[in-house]
């Protein structure tokens, strides 16, 4: 059984302060250039918080690569590694529905949440748990200005899966990609076999994953049961030391600042530097 909600609605553009660095994607819609940042033997799928600044710059086009990564936590190989189906994986970032707007990747679906207003920031939070032996949860603040402004009613979508089987299993090799989507089994597409793998269009920096939940869990986001992330993003660390922490990365700086040592690697081309 699948639950989900989303909030729609649009929120003020979030400037990015004058000295910040983040990582830019162009899109690679018709080559197969790989420009992944991967950790390889991420802390456990559930419980985990990320975050991200994100700036897409749409839409995209081409036959090549529809898609979007933001990130994924999943096998970084072939995509059905558990006898024919894909298992043990979550992502959230742009999806090309009827129009292009934000989603949860899960559950081999994709679960459309509101349309994306482009070239603007968004600072973005993405908590999945698990709620008992059956069911995880799945929750995306795409817009925390938005779900903050609008006392915890907007910004925000959900996916619950109820399947005992579901992320029963660890992936081969399991993985944290931002930028890109993993690769095929043999690494000349994306998961969904685009040889533009998927890319981002656009600038991702702010980054701070966490390996727990932070905040407490409801079904639903409130601005209470979220009072924790509000304290990371203010200052990361404060209730919680981060796993990985970067929030200005450049592509010859993503090393972890968090203390953590939990250093990414780019394993092709890096994207280039963008710089506020």
């Amino acid at each position: 059984m699948v639950i989900s909600r989303a909030g729609g609605g649009y929120g003020p553009p979030a400037a990015a302060m004058a000295g910040t660095t983040g990582l830019e994607w162009d899109g690679n819609e018709e080559t197969n250039t790989q420009r992944v940042l991967r950790w390889l033997s991420p802390f456990a799928i559930y419980p985990a918080t990320y975050v991200f600044r994100v700036y897409p710059k749409g839409p995209k086009g081409g036959t090549n690569n529809p898609l979007w990564t933001t990130f994924f936590w999943g096998n970084y190989g072939a995509f059905d590694w558990q006898s024919g189906s894909a298992n043990t994986y979550y992502g959230a970032h742009p999806y090309p529905f009827t129009t292009q707007d934000w989603e949860i990747s899960a559950y081999s679906g994709d679960q459309p949440g509101p349309s994306i207003t482009w070239n603007r920031w968004y600072t973005q939070v993405f908590r999945a748990w698990r709620e008992s032996s059956t069911v995880t949860h799945h929750e995306f603040i795409y817009d925390w200005d938005l779900f903050v402004s609008s006392a915890g009613a907007d910004g925000y979508m959900e996916y619950a899966v109820d399947n005992a089987g579901w992320a029963a299993t660890d992936p081969p090799t399991p993985s944290i990609v931002v930028g890109e989507a993993p690769p095929n089994a043999t690494n000349d597409a994306s998961w969904g076999g685009y040889v533009g793998r998927e890319q981002f269009k656009g600038i991702i920096r702010g980054l701070q994953f966490y390996d727990a939940l932070i905040g407490t869990s409801s079904g639903t986001p409130t601005i209470a049961n979220t009072a924790a992330v509000a304290s990371e993003l203010a200052s990361p660390g404060s209730t919680r030391t981060p796993w990985y922490l970067n929030l200005n990365p450049t592509p010859s700086d993503v090393t972890d600042k968090s203390g953590s040592a939990h250093d990414p690697s780019f394993p092709g081309s890096a994207p280039s530097l963008w710089m506020g």
